[in-house]
């Protein structure tokens, strides 16, 4: 769905835009990241410790990310804190994969499980992927993560990983409706979301 679709759908619908918006918002990767990463944690690991992962990760890698899309929003660079043009994302993408393998490594040197740690390496390779990728296609960041953590959690929960995996189908749908990506490129986020998950499977199960 173009952008000129999403505009029509939200004049025709505008409680159908507001929901999706609501959506997209909460199944954000900035979200959805610190979320998992904190109900693994304090599954795998003692609450000291695991709160010391998260707190990492909020403070290492989430938050200078949003601070930067919002600085970058600020001064014209960025059309909005999504990143939606591919164009913008060359100088998104090595920024994240940098905070995200100092993470990985400072994790190496504390006592946290090795899972987590092969996990954590795992996302940061999905994403190095999606970049790659990015050069010929904006690959939905929110479709890969969504469905890379549902198909985790699927491996700890089968439960609550089947209503996680509705629920990324959920966050690509709304993606859809707002016009920020097309279908092959939510698609392809899936895929590479799904395939990585895969991978954790294979490698931890």
């Amino acid at each position: 769905m173009h952008k000129s679709s999403a505009v029509a759908n939200s004049e025709a619908r505008p409680w159908l835009h507001r929901f999706a918006t609501y959506v997209s918002v909460v199944g954000h990767p900035l979200i959805t990241s610190v979320l998992f990463a904190g109900f693994v944690s304090f599954r795998m690991l003692g609450s000291r410790t695991a709160g010391w992962v998260v707190l990492l990760l909020m403070a290492g890698v989430m938050g200078p990310i949003a601070l930067w899309n919002q600085v970058q929003v600020r001064r014209g660079r960025y059309s909005n804190f999504d990143v939606s043009k591919r164009q913008h994302r060359h100088s998104f993408y090595p920024r994240l994969l940098g905070l995200l393998c100092l993470a990985t490594a400072l994790l190496s040197f504390t006592d946290t499980a090795q899972r987590l740690q092969a996990g954590m390496a795992i996302s940061t390779a999905m994403l190095g992927i999606c970049y790659l990728l990015n050069f010929w296609l904006k690959v939905s960041l929110h479709a890969a993560m969504s469905f890379f953590l549902g198909g985790v959690l699927c491996l700890l929960h089968p439960l609550s990983g089947v209503v996680a995996l509705s629920l990324a189908i959920l966050v690509a749908w709304s993606r859809l409706v707002l016009g920020r990506h097309t279908l092959p490129e939510l698609a392809v986020g899936g895929a590479v979301g799904c395939a990585a998950a895969v991978v954790v499977y294979v490698l931890l199960h």
